[in-house]
């Protein structure tokens, strides 16, 4: 490692084999699309911070979607590689009072390619998981149908249950369990979450949210059953395992699980090992303290969506996105 000393407004300089280094900053909001990050010649280290983004309300009685999660950590710098940044899109409200659950963030080797899950999920480095989106509220209030919040180690479960989606976990995706008087097309299989998948809602899914870019990625689409029989819920939070989506009932639609995080590196494209790593789940749609009280978090990424009925419906209904930022030391 470079000695490295404070100077001027906190930066961070030094030297080591003659070279002239400094702690540097790549800060990656949401744009729609994947973004890389080529590793600089002697670098000596990166630390990263994964913000996962937040899922969807209701559009009008006033649930509130699942925060994203927050992991953190340092990554074994390979020189040269060209690291996959992905910044997950928030969920979006649905048009039967529910919403969308929101895609993952992640930074990943170079073999990360958007488009087969089993080779993204083997090039994972480092995951936040998505918020589950919502179910119908129906008047119960703000407290009356809440989704769960995206991970850490798991997701959080939607309340209340039975009706509400599980969140993922390391070992797989959460299972959806149904309960009230709505099935629609769902089953306990295809609208459960699976590998960075969140599961669809109970109804089948409506609209293309969550499909891909841009509302994601992988984050579960709502599901509508036609005539709102019971079935108008939430679609689950994408993550390093994706949450189940919710089922009918409680009282119209239930609430989806949140997506798990990930620390654990990978050897798929080269040898991304992790540590000093911590990650963690936020409560329902507040994202955790650790992403908070960071001193690179942003006004409203990770949250989850809030539409408000006690205050005349003044909530964001959609979740916050989610953000990533690698803090590196490398030659100036």
């Amino acid at each position: 490692m470079p000695f490295l000393q404070t100077i001027g407004a906190g930066s961070k300089q030094g030297f080591f084999s003659g070279l002239v280094y400094g702690e540097q900053t790549a800060t990656f909001n949401y744009t729609g699309s994947v973004q890389t990050f080529t590793v600089p010649a002697n670098t000596q280290s990166i630390f990263a911070y994964v913000f996962g983004p937040g899922g969807a309300s209701d559009n009008s009685y006033g649930s509130r979607g699942g925060a994203g999660g927050f992991s953190q950590g340092n990554i074994n710098p390979v020189e040269g590689a060209t690291m996959k940044i992905i910044v997950g899109g928030a969920g979006f409200e649905g048009v039967q009072e529910n919403g969308a659950g929101a895609g993952y963030s992640a930074v990943a080797t170079p073999n990360w390619a958007g488009s087969n899950p089993g080779t993204d999920h083997a090039a994972i480095i480092i995951a936040a998981g998505g918020g589950g989106g919502t179910g119908d509220g129906g008047t119960g209030g703000i407290n009356a149908v809440k989704a769960g919040a995206g991970g850490g180690a798991s997701g959080q479960r939607g309340i209340p249950t039975p009706s509400s989606g599980q969140g993922g976990s390391q070992s797989g995706g959460g299972s959806y369990y149904g309960g009230g008087s709505g099935t629609g097309s769902c089953t306990a299989a295809s609208c459960a979450g699976v590998t960075l998948r969140g599961g669809t809602g109970c109804g089948g899914a409506e609209g293309s949210q969550g499909v891909g870019w841009p509302n994601q990625i992988y984050g579960g689409t709502w599901g509508s059953a036609a005539g709102g029989n019971g079935c108008n819920a939430g679609g689950g939070g994408a993550g390093y395992y994706g949450g189940a989506g919710g089922g009918g009932g409680d009282p119209n639609g239930g609430a989806a699980g949140g997506g798990s995080g990930y620390t654990g590196g990978s050897s798929s494209g080269g040898a991304f090992s992790t540590s000093n790593v911590g990650t963690w789940t936020g409560n329902y749609s507040d994202p955790p303290s650790q992403a908070t009280s960071n001193s690179y978090y942003s006004s409203g990424i990770s949250k989850g969506g809030l539409q408000n009925a006690d205050n005349g419906g003044n909530g964001n209904k959609n979740g916050g996105h989610g953000k990533v930022v690698l803090v590196y030391v490398a030659p100036l």
